[in-house]
């Protein structure tokens, strides 16, 4: 009887852990990866209420009171600066009606949509928290003019209330209609056909959320954002008509996604043939005329 040789064995063995080993460094790496995403996603919309709500806090009893654009334009202004802090790390979702439309049109996958909405929401309530304790008390309450150029007392600080003439199915068609604007921009940028239009993202992006949110700031108070509302909201005791700001993005968000992937979304390697198409076509023009 031959002895059972032990190189076969010893083989398996030093492939089974080195499979092993491999497989513990990918998770590792995977799960760096995603702490990575989360802590951008978190610090972005922080820095997004501290910075735009910041811009809200005008001085108690001060003339003139700023009208409603000014606060649009901050936290446009805000958006600018947080995707371009975070915009080549997370992609700078800083909303998670944005992270919803990545989701649906095949950008990120759900879990890992999860983990940054899980971020946008815990930064955003960091980030307004923070504000509220560097503040005086007598400022956490916003006066504004209104469409009507009246004046209106916010009940907190940067909370989200709508107009006292609107329905509530009023609100929430302004909040899902500006959002899907806001998210067929999105679409378009990700869209492969216009890869190379995305330069200055951050600029476009600020300014288009800006001049939205100024339309319907006096309205809605121009959110967009359920975690933008959610903070304030948590941290005021604000909760009037708030679920306005969670059906409406959210809502608008999906419509549009769906309505952009079906309608306009066309695969990597159609995009690409369709662009090398047309650029020929270009080519063959130029010479003809030559």
């Amino acid at each position: 009887m031959k002895p059972i040789s032990e190189a076969p064995v010893r083989k398996r063995l030093q492939t089974y852990f080195t499979t092993l080993l491999e497989y513990g460094r990918e998770k590792k790496a995977a799960i760096e990866g995603i702490l990575e995403l989360f802590v951008a996603e978190f610090i972005g919309t922080g820095l997004l209420l501290f910075l735009g709500c910041l811009a809200c806090a005008g001085a108690p009893n001060a003339l003139p009171i700023i009208p409603h654009y000014f606060h649009a334009l901050a936290f446009g202004l805000a958006v600018l600066i947080c995707v371009q802090l975070i915009a080549h790390i997370s992609g700078a979702h800083l909303n998670p009606a944005v992270t919803i439309a990545t989701v649906i049109f095949g950008n990120v996958k759900p879990l890992v949509g999860l983990v940054y909405i899980i971020a946008q929401f815990t930064g955003a309530t960091l980030g307004f928290g923070i504000l509220k304790l560097l503040l005086p008390d007598a400022y956490l309450a916003t006066e504004y003019l209104n469409s009507e150029n009246e004046t209106v007392t916010r009940p907190a600080l940067c909370t989200t209330v709508t107009h006292p003439q609107l329905s509530a199915i009023q609100a929430i068609g302004i909040e899902a209609i500006t959002t899907a604007v806001l998210i067929l921009i999105c679409c378009s940028v990700w869209d492969k056909r216009n890869a190379t239009n995305t330069d200055s993202i951050s600029i476009k992006f600020g300014f288009a959320i800006a001049g939205i949110a100024m339309g319907s700031a006096p309205f809605t108070s121009g959110s967009m954002n359920p975690a933008r509302s959610f903070a304030p909201a948590l941290l005021s005791g604000e909760w009037n008509n708030h679920f306005v700001y969670w059906v409406g993005p959210i809502g608008g968000s999906v419509i549009a996604s769906y309505f952009y992937k079906f309608l306009y979304y066309t695969p990597t390697e159609e995009a690409a043939r369709v662009e090398e198409q047309a650029l020929n076509e270009i080519l063959d023009k130029d010479t003809n005329k030559q």
